[in-house]
């Protein structure tokens, strides 16, 4: 029978849009290329080595292949042959990043950089373009700034280096903001490396009262989800994490089948939004004018309705009930605007609407929709066509049409809100009654792990495996390996708890990935939790917990962290640690 195999994937952190996207993806492509998947998370390189010591994990026997979003883990070169050292000759992929001849997953920059420019060139009037380019370990950010100084030199702009600054992709970098818009007093358009750089230019407009979207256009790259959110919703490149999740997994399972893999690049999109003084409800006063010119000229309805659609619809691509609402919302849209702004053919019977509305807002269904930006494209569709001269049944049936619309979105929006209180309220207190429960555990108890395995579905954890070294190890420096013998203290699954006695413990670290004990052999997905105390490494927890408690990741870490000390660590062991923290 032939073998599963394991990919791992390293990420910074949980509960980051960035990583947790990067996740979903690739679980996507675990279940429908049927192969198992490790999360590791193991902090930035360096910053953390406590967690650090993870990253280890991918170079075990059982893993096949490594993804690693290397521009956000590594700070440096360095970091790179660390990795290379960690992973004792496993196949890696690069995703989002570049380094020497290892196999890469790459957005198309340079396409993204261009379309944007072209905009802000041609459709903006805009000369004086500066950047807040990413940081120089990047290679994404690299290739951005050449694009960038391309088209620049290509347009015989002005350039002067003061124009062009570079942040450490976190909103964090005020300072360098600061100086860069500070230095360009005449800019009329800033290009951010990605959107959380952004929001640091955001707030030192903001402090100079500068009026985004007017005074000056601001551009992000990546269209992560709090984008469409700011104030004004910023324009920004679009490239899908979650596609470059399902991308690197596909890609991934089949190195570690052993096919050769060659880089692959996907493609971005420009998405317009008010940072760029771009309105999309314009359109429909401009499409009216137009055809009252001239005679015959048709809307370009189909067109417009992809605009209105993109703009509402804040959904990932690749999700599959995002793609079926995108195409029932974009039928209605094509329809309302077919009938009440004039165009030549209806497709389909209006009458159905009520039917088609259920299916796009049904309970849940304004998941993937900004409602408040689809009331005002409604809004608009009914202010344009009340300029016309009509008849006042005909003004009357539109109301009552939005208006049904509007209440079915309100609908669904109330039930969605107490669905999303109920899970808040249940996460928070699951956490204190988990703490609770574990540090009530008698550290000699005779079933300690037992009672260990058993409090963890309180926060949602079904599947887990306690694995601890021989002894707990004291971490000195970067360069850490984990110990021949690993011992599996106990595990559970669906059907049950499982202590394992002395003489039936695994005692090979390549067997942390044995799926004989996890959910009966079936493919997972299991993330890693270091367990530690101060600089001690005490040994690995593997668990499948749930989506909507990554955010409390290190939380839940860190109060297993403080319970197991109390069964692994002898009493003066725990008494020095406290001294060294």
């Amino acid at each position: 029978m032939k073998t599963r195999r394991t990919v791992a994937l390293m990420v910074r952190e949980l509960g980051n849009e960035f990583f947790d996207k990067i996740v979903e993806g690739v679980e996507m492509a675990a279940n429908e290329k049927n192969f198992n998947l490790l999360v590791i998370v193991g902090g930035v390189f360096g910053g953390d080595n406590r967690n650090n010591v993870q990253y280890y994990l991918a170079g075990m026997e059982s893993v096949d292949a490594i993804i690693c979003p290397s521009g956000s883990i590594f700070p440096d070169d360095e970091g790179y042959e660390v990795c290379a050292r960690a992973a004792k000759g496993k196949q890696i992929l690069l995703i989002a990043d570049k380094y020497k001849d290892y196999t890469s997953l790459c957005y198309d920059n340079a396409s993204g950089m261009r379309d944007v420019m072209d905009y802000l060139i041609r459709e903006k009037e805009c000369e004086r373009i500066i950047m807040f380019g990413g940081p120089e370990h990047s290679s994404d950010a690299n290739e951005r700034i050449a694009e960038y100084r391309r088209i620049m030199d290509q347009h015989r702009f002005k350039f002067e280096d003061t124009m062009l600054s570079r942040g450490d992709y976190t909103e964090n970098c005020i300072d360098k903001a600061r100086e860069l818009i500070e230095n360009n007093p005449g800019a009329e358009a800033i290009i951010c490396g990605n959107d959380r750089q952004a929001e640091a230019v955001y707030r030192i407009l903001k402090e100079k009262d500068m009026e985004i979207g007017k005074d000056i256009y601001v551009v992000g790259f990546d269209d992560t989800g709090n984008s469409q959110y700011m104030d004004p919703p910023l324009a920004s490149v679009r490239a899908t994490t979650m596609t470059l999740g399902y991308e690197a997994g596909v890609l991934a399972g089949r190195m570690g089948e052993g096919e050769n893999a060659s880089d692959k690049v996907l493609k971005c999109s420009f998405i317009k939004r008010e940072s760029v003084g771009f309105d999309p409800y314009r359109a429909l006063v401009v499409f009216e004018q137009r055809r009252n010119v001239t005679v015959n000229t048709v809307f370009d309805v189909p067109a417009l309705t992809r605009d209105f659609v993109s703009f509402i619809f804040t959904g990932d691509e690749i999700n599959y009930q995002s793609e079926c609402q995108k195409k029932l919302l974009e039928d209605f849209f094509y329809r309302l605007l077919n009938r009440y702004l004039g165009n030549v053919v209806r497709r389909r019977s209006f009458e159905n609407l009520d039917y088609e509305m259920s299916n796009i807002f049904e309970r849940g269904g304004t998941e993937y929709i900004d409602c408040r930006r689809m009331f005002r494209v409604l809004d608009s569709i009914y202010a344009v066509y009340c300029s016309k001269e009509i008849s006042e049944s005909s003004r009357r049936e539109l109301v009552n049409l939005i208006a049904r619309v509007k209440r079915k979105v309100v609908d669904s929006l109330e039930r969605r809100s107490s669905n999303m209180k109920k899970v808040m309220d249940s996460m928070h207190w699951s956490i204190v009654a988990f703490s609770d429960a574990i540090l009530e555990i008698p550290p000699d108890s005779e079933h300690k792990y037992e009672a260990f395995m058993k409090a963890l579905p309180l926060i949602g954890i079904i599947n887990a495996s306690l694995f601890e070294f021989e002894k707990p190890v004291l971490q000195e420096g970067d360069d850490f390996a984990y110990p021949e013998k690993l011992y599996l203290k106990a595990y559970r699954d669906r059907r049950g708890i499982y202590e394992i006695d002395e003489a039936h413990q695994l005692t090979r670290s390549a067997d942390i990935m044995d799926y004989r004990y996890m959910e009966g052999g079936r493919n997972h997905t299991f993330f890693t939790m270091g367990l530690h105390y101060g600089r001690y490494q005490m040994g690995v927890l593997l668990v499948d917990i749930d989506e909507e408690y990554y955010t409390s990741y290190s939380l839940i870490n860190n109060q297993i962290d403080l319970a197991l000390s109390h069964f692994i660590i002898d009493p003066e062991v725990l008494q020095e640690g406290r001294n060294n923290e």
